[in-house]
């Protein structure tokens, strides 16, 4: 303002040029538009007239001509942001013209030179958005006596395509930028503005919304094709049975809209239409907030004009961040409807989780450990620590002062363990993994631990141990592991359970080792009736077999069985008839040992699933460590006494994409195969191209080329900083949670063991899930299995150390990751 007055009085340009050169050609930018005024109307009555509008000049200054008869002035508007595009700065300009009708109409020219002038008349601290003088235009056009005609002019003049009778033009959040024609509309994102100016004249702490304009050409004038009126707006579809009650209750500015307790500004209504508009009665509720303040009256006429644009544009709901005063003070989700009615493969996050650097973490296990190691008595203490935070690096360190046990998931971790101890020169000792066999050796050890046959393997391979070499040396292994004394002792979770092979006090789960304790497993009715009547031949125990054998028959389906307790005496002899029959494949010796079974009929088969229950050593301080462990099963599992210790969530250096729309789910995956995939493989290549896929066993390999899958990936470190995607919602054999739940002393009734696709509420998160009603155990197992399968696939890429990408496809939601749902239309397009 000082530099275009006197005693300055520069002449200026308010775009910006390339090449130093002043030409419509090389226009570049513009903020700064200008208007003349040299006939028509005072300052006082623009200034007024810019009042009733909406649209405000930042100043205005009398010109060199100007006098108190004849009022010749230039009116200045300062944008909310910097204008690349010439379509956008011509619209601007005619918009402009089009509220000031008396402005000069041959003082459009891009590279115009404006004179400075006299004095400042006017100035204010006024920042206009395109969207504020589009709105203006169309208010002041509509509500003049030819608005169909006008409106079709002003579109024809700017190049503004016409959507059912209105300018289209739109504010719009980045869900709806999927469906935008990138040639011939100009997409305005708020972080990819240069030189924004986020503020608003009423609620300064709200940003300015994107929005989009929708031009009949691309951005070339020269390209720009005949004008047409279209009637398509992007769909949207009408959100039904809307419980109303309970948007009352989780949003604020709803609540104290509706009773008129909050004075409502023009973009907080705007963001209210919106939402509301799109849900069934919600334009009852729109009027319901209009008439709540009898002050709201002078602003009928803008307010039902703004309904009318909404509704005829086919608004999206507006984002709840985008206009809500109350959104930095509640939980919320994505929009108001979202809050009300969480719509089916989306997720509202009710808790933020509190993320930590993730070296405290990593200081925090280090002091609980070595307090559980030195000062703490024998009894079981879980841990329950981030993936990647360095447990391992922390188990080696606290192993150069202490002599324990370990018990890997897998022989390769152990192997791999035993490798870094070696670095450090910490003696230790690997228990003996049995080698791969091949031939009939191979085939007969593989037979007999699927009939559970444990002791005649080791007595087998003594029998064979001399001619073979391999054997010999894995039984002197087993040999000398009985007389190791004051080491480090790397064992499997499978055989410390099982047996007992140190001496060490202190025995370390790396891993979750509940589901080794409570293994399931399954066998056809042919195949054990017919092993209880070879059983049955062998005469001494011939009245047990007889009666189990008739019990079991007679078991109803789908309820879970005891396992009735019996004498059986001569239990070597009943070994060996097992072994020696050829026919019996199945693992009868691990029914016998079971404590649970249920029958079910499959394929016009009956088949049993049982379980069996082990503990843990009762002699030894016990340390588990884990990222997936559950407290509640715990607890159930190891007794009150377990003590439990969550470190929490770690902040990650990579990211957490998540799509949610589908399961991919096993079942889906059957159904539609081919079609799944397809969608999986579209997805990746538009959010995470070429990376690594975990998925299923069998499933995508011929995309992945990697034996990684649910089931197998704990303590796999080969992906780490890899981008990866997970595909899938591991969900297991319901028998399982059944089995589990009964084992842990847990009964259900009818409507607690029938699955459903309810909305639940878990880990701070709001979603729908196929699970059982009420907050049952039966529920909270279901829940831990399926989460410690995808959180350990996740938890492959090691995000919380390297800055690497995963993609999950899953409608089961990972804590910490970004959720996109996709709509029906997206992922019919997919």
């Amino acid at each position: 303002m000082e530099e275009v007055t006197l005693p300055n009085a520069k002449s200026f340009t308010p775009a910006i040029f390339k090449n130093g050169e002043r030409s419509n050609e090389t226009w570049a930018s513009q903020q700064l538009f200008a208007l003349d005024i040299d006939s028509g109307l005072t300052i006082e009555e623009a200034v007024k007239l810019s009042k009733e509008v909406n649209v405000i000049p930042v100043f205005i200054y009398s010109s060199f001509s100007h006098t108190e008869e004849h009022h010749k002035f230039r009116m200045i508007f300062l944008l909310n942001e910097e204008i690349h595009d010439m379509r956008v700065r011509n619209l601007i300009q005619y918009a402009l013209r089009t509220l000031f009708p008396t402005a000069d109409r041959n003082a459009n020219d891009p590279a115009r030179l404006l004179f400075g002038g006299k004095k400042v008349e006017f100035y204010s601290d006024s920042v206009i958005s395109v969207v504020e003088i589009l709105d203006a235009v169309v208010k002041r056009i509509k509500m003049g006596p030819n608005s169909t005609r006008d409106i079709k002019k002003f579109c024809e003049q700017t190049g503004l395509s016409l959507c059912n009778g209105y300018p289209h033009y739109k504010v719009i959040n980045e869900d709806e930028l999927r469906f935008l024609e990138r040639n011939t509309s100009f997409i305005s994102l708020t972080k990819n503005r240069t030189n924004p100016i986020n503020y608003y004249r009423t609620r300064a702490k709200i940003s300015h919304s994107s929005y989009c304009l929708h031009f009949t050409g691309p951005d070339k004038t020269e390209e720009m094709v005949e004008f047409a009126e279209t009637r398509e707006g992007q769909e949207v579809k009408t959100v039904r049975n809307f419980p109303y009650d309970n948007l009352i209750g989780r949003c604020r500015l709803f609540k104290e809209s509706i009773t008129g307790e909050y004075w409502l500004y023009h973009n907080e209504v705007f963001g209210i239409m919106t939402n509301l508009l799109n849900v069934e009665g919600g334009k009852s509720k729109v009027l319901e907030i209009l008439n709540s303040r009898p002050e709201y009256s002078r602003k009928k006429d803008d307010w039902q004009l703004m309904l009318n644009q909404i509704k005829k544009l086919n608004y999206l709901p507006s984002n709840c961040d985008s206009f809500c005063p109350f959104a930095d003070e509640c939980i919320h989700a994505k929009n108001m409807i979202q809050q009300g009615k969480l719509p089916r493969g989306s997720v509202q996050i009710l808790e933020n989780s509190e993320l930590q650097p993730i070296d405290e973490v990593y200081n925090k296990l280090d002091i609980l450990l070595d307090d559980i190691l030195c000062n703490k008595p024998k009894g079981i203490y879980v841990v329950k620590a981030p993936t990647g935070i360095g447990k391992t690096e922390l188990l080696i360190k606290h192993a150069e002062k202490n002599n324990y046990s370990i018990a890997f998931p897998t022989h390769k971790l152990k192997h791999e363990v035993s490798q870094r101890l070696g670095k450090y020169n910490i003696e230790h000792f690997v228990v003996p993994e049995l080698p791969e066999l091949e031939g009939p050796i191979g085939e007969t050890i593989n037979h007999l631990y699927n009939i559970g046959a444990y002791r005649s393997v080791s007595k087998h391979l003594r029998q064979i141990a001399a001619n073979n070499e391999q054997i010999n040396e894995f039984l002197d292994s087993m040999y000398r592991m009985k007389k190791v004394k004051n080491q480090v002792f790397l064992t499997t979770h499978q055989r410390s359970i099982y047996t007992k092979d140190d001496s060490n006090s202190t025995l370390i789960f790396d891993e979750d080792p509940i589901p080794s304790l409570y293994p399931i497993s399954k066998l056809k009715m042919t195949e054990l009736v017919y092993a209880f009547t070879r059983l049955q031949e062998n005469g001494e125990n011939k009245d047990v077999f007889v009666t189990l054998q008739n019990m079991i028959l007679n078991a109803p389906l789908d309820i879970v069985h005891e396992r009735s307790s019996f004498l059986l005496p001569a239990t070597r002899e009943m070994e060996t008839v097992v072994v020696g029959d050829a026919n019996i494949n199945s693992n009868i010796l691990g029914f016998l040992n079971c404590d649970y079974f249920i029958k079910k009929r499959l394929h016009n088969s009956e088949w049993i699933y049982f379980i069996q229950k082990n503990s843990l050593p009762a002699d030894k301080k016990i340390i588990i460590l884990s990222a997936t462990i559950n407290e509640q099963v715990s607890k159930l599992v190891f007794g009150k006494d377990v003590q439990f210790f969550n470190l929490g969530e770690v902040k990650p250096k990579g990211t957490l994409l998540q799509i949610t729309s589908k399961s991919f789910s096993r079942y889906s995956i059957n159904e539609s195969e081919q079609d799944l995939k397809q969608v999986a493989q579209k997805l990746i290549d538009t959010y995470n191209p070429n990376s690594e896929i975990i998925s299923y066993k069998s499933y995508f390999q011929e995309e992945n080329g990697s034996s990684v899958h649910f089931g197998n990936t704990e303590g796999i470190d080969d992906l780490k900083g890899k981008n990866i995607t997970v595909i899938g919602t591991p969900h297991l054999n319901p028998l399982s949670y059944l089995l589990l739940s009964v084992c842990l002393g847990y009964r259900m009734g009818l409507q607690e063991s029938r699955m459903e696709y309810i909305p639940v509420e878990r880990n701070g998160l709001r979603f729908y899930f196929n699970t059982y009603n009420g907050d049952s155990l039966l529920r909270e197992i279901q829940f831990y299995l399926v989460e410690s399968q995808l959180f350990q696939a996740v938890g492959r890429a090691r995000v919380n150390r390297y800055p690497s990408k995963v993609l999950i496809l899953s409608n089961l939601p990972v804590v910490g990751a970004e959720y996109i749902a996709l709509n029906t239309k997206e992922l019919a397009n997919l």
